[in-house]
């Protein structure tokens, strides 16, 4: 029930975010750009998202290839599917990586290697995420300078918080202990500054570095003998999946007969996608249309928007909502049948 009432809640803030951008941008224009609409254009943008979606179950499989199991093409499909349903009714999309790690279990796979498959996932997505805000940053920065406006210390100061991340990163492969004595530090430090729940929140994060660490350090360990090549190609198939994805909506606005704006899609697509991250709703619902009518709508004719962020949306959202309902139907009947069969004298 309470599932259920998350999917409502994300469903009807997304559906309603849109239905407020359509109503504030629709026109009379708007209706020529409904019947110049390219159908053969909006079906790349689904296949783009579907062999997005591919590229995710072959990452799934490589890793667990890597830690010596075979799980079927088919099973790693169902886990990713019921985890964009979970990523899209939970905060931060966190809800997907506890599904991912059951589902690998009933798979095969231990416990241990099937969360170490989950961080490694999490890891992969944490890099490229860090290497997109890099160049979107780069990207920034000239788009500002070609429009003659100056950013101040936006830009350098993006740089700077990049590369200590990447910093981060690098410590907590080589050296466990000196991130965790670190990110202690930090937390103290701010435990002396706040108060009240946003003190306890940290007190709640304090607890968790240790075993966040240990599982990043222990997944690295884990692909440091031969499974470094199944690795490369996860980190390929990552790649496929981020870019595929960000793809779906120049696809999407060569669909309305409009130039694809390919550099300017890319960093929108990847600043949406970090404000979606912040845990306010689940999914990012609401937040990601809202931001995405704000960025897209300083390149695309406000005649189109409306019609390009449903589209765009309807495609990466609600229709991960659609087939995650139906791998967590499938999972729901396999759960049944093993409860069943235990009953079973």
């Amino acid at each position: 029930m309470r599932r259920r009432g998350w999917l409502l809640i994300a469903v009807s803030l997304s559906a309603l975010v849109l239905c407020t951008v359509l109503a504030i941008t629709v026109d009379e224009a708007t209706f020529s750009v409904l019947e110049r609409l390219d159908r053969r254009w909006l079906g790349v943008a689904l296949l783009s998202h579907a062999v997005a979606l591919a590229c995710w179950t072959g990452r799934l499989r490589l890793l667990s290839q890597g830690l010596g199991y075979r799980v079927p093409c088919r099973a790693c499909g169902r886990i990713v599917l019921a985890n964009v349903l979970a990523a899209a009714v939970t905060p931060s999309s966190a809800g997907g990586e506890p599904v991912r790690v059951h589902e690998l279990y009933r798979a095969g796979l231990r416990p241990g290697d099937a969360t170490a498959v989950v961080v490694t996932e999490r890891l992969l997505d944490l890099f490229l995420l860090l290497v997109a805000i890099a160049l979107a940053v780069v990207l920034l920065g000239r788009q500002l300078e070609e429009l003659g406006v100056d950013a101040g210390p936006l830009v350098p100061a993006t740089a700077l918080v990049v590369l200590g991340l990447f910093g981060l990163f690098l410590l907590a492969v080589r050296s466990p202990r000196g991130v965790k004595r670190l990110l202690r530090a930090t937390v103290g430090g701010l435990q002396r500054v706040v108060t009240g729940g946003a003190a306890r929140r940290l007190r709640e994060v304090e607890g968790r570095i240790d075993r966040e660490v240990d599982h990043f350090h222990a997944s690295v360990r884990r692909f440091a003998g031969g499974g470094w090549p199944y690795l490369a190609l996860a980190l390929a198939c990552s790649a496929g999946y981020w870019v595929l994805d960000f793809l779906v909506a120049s696809f999407v606005l060569l669909a309305l007969g409009l130039p694809p704006s390919w550099i300017e899609s890319l960093l929108s697509q990847v600043l949406v996608n970090v404000i979606a991250l912040l845990p306010f709703t689940p999914g990012g619902a609401g937040i990601a249309e809202a931001s995405a009518a704000s960025l897209y709508g300083l390149f695309v004719p406000s005649s189109a928007l409306g019609v390009m962020i449903v589209l765009w949306r309807l495609i990466v959202y609600h229709l991960n909502i659609l087939l995650g309902l139906g791998a967590g139907l499938a999972i729901l009947r396999r759960e049944a049948g093993r409860r069943r069969r235990g009953r079973e004298p």
